[in-house]
């Protein structure tokens, strides 16, 4: 089957049209209406950055050295889940548990609360 030049920009004005359309009104609540497994999802890789990020807490000296790309790595994963946690936080209203808060006790070292009875 040939199509036409002209009738391929007319779908493709179409398209257009529809698209700035599409974020508003009734057309758009149309893709929330099911129920998809994202929050599982996210539960498996958050398993999987906490299993990872142990591990190399676990696994790291405070006197080891690290090439200024590890450093990078860690800095934007740090950054990007505390970027969602607040935006989960304040922006969704979910209640975040702070483990840290549990300990009586906690020390402030570079900005970063750690629990007295752990070994750091």
């Amino acid at each position: 089957m040939k199509i036409s030049k002209k009738r391929i920009l007319e779908i493709i004005k179409e398209e257009l049209e529809e698209g700035q359309m599409g974020d508003y009104g009734p057309e758009h609540d149309k893709y929330f209406d099911y129920v998809d497994d994202e929050g599982g999802m996210a539960k498996r890789q958050l398993y999987k950055i906490a299993k990872y990020a142990t591990m190399l807490h676990d696994s790291l000296e405070d006197d080891d050295q690290l090439e200024g790309w590890v450093q990078s790595k860690i800095t934007k994963a740090a950054d990007y889940m505390g970027t969602v946690a607040h935006y989960l936080e304040y922006e969704m209203g979910m209640h975040m548990h702070d483990p840290e808060m549990d300990s009586e006790e906690v020390e402030v070292v570079s900005g970063d609360m750690i629990p007295m009875d752990e070994d750091y």
